[in-house]
């Protein structure tokens, strides 16, 4: 089994059947990046879920360097080769990776509930707060529209709204009117337009 495909959804934001169906052809060692073009399933290769499915996503470098180092104990193999495979080079399994690898990892943290969409959620939650826009997290993803992804996949973290609300609080009254305000809110002519 291999311990590189749940760190590789949860820092690219690919689907499961999306990273098990990579091929060597598929991934840009150079540029950094990799090509979504197939998708396995319970053994069956398909193409992507949607047209948005079928992308190019740019690979961090933690997994470019885990994927460099795959990539030299590979001698001899075709670049038609799943990057993530049995030692028989046949597809794994995304349950057997979910019930042996993924949910003991959630259960040593303290997050039993932890599976595959928990990562793709995680990633576009946090790709936001890193400073990526909707539009980054939807193309990452491979959604279709930016309403699934921003309805379905992102989760606002209490903290970074506190930490957007209290700058919003310093562009608006330049950090001076902070401890005067001890009245409620400003008059009709002195609010926002």
């Amino acid at each position: 089994m291999d311990t590189h495909s749940p760190r590789t959804d949860g820092l690219t934001g690919i689907r499961v059947g999306e990273i098990l169906g990579l091929r060597w052809k598929d991934i840009d060692l150079i540029s950094g990046q990799l090509r979504v073009e197939q998708t396995i399933y319970r053994g069956m290769t398909s193409s992507p879920k949607t047209q948005g499915s079928r992308r190019t996503s740019p690979l961090p470098q933690p997994i470019l360097q885990t994927l460099l180092t795959l990539h030299e104990q590979r001698l001899g193999k075709s670049d038609s080769d799943l990057v993530f495979s049995t030692s028989k080079g046949t597809p794994l399994s995304d349950t057997n990776l979910l019930h042996r690898k993924l949910k003991p990892a959630g259960r040593k943290i303290g997050t039993p509930w932890l599976g595959w969409h928990t990562l793709r959620r995680t990633h576009a939650t946090l790709l936001q707060v890193a400073g990526g826009s909707l539009k980054d997290a939807q193309a990452q993803l491979g959604h279709t529209k930016q309403s699934t992804t921003l309805e379905t996949y992102t989760v606002p973290i209490p903290a970074h709204q506190r930490a957007a609300v209290e700058n919003l609080a310093r562009l608006v009254t330049n950090g001076d009117e902070l401890g005067q305000c001890t009245g409620g809110l400003p008059g009709t002519s002195q609010q926002i337009q």
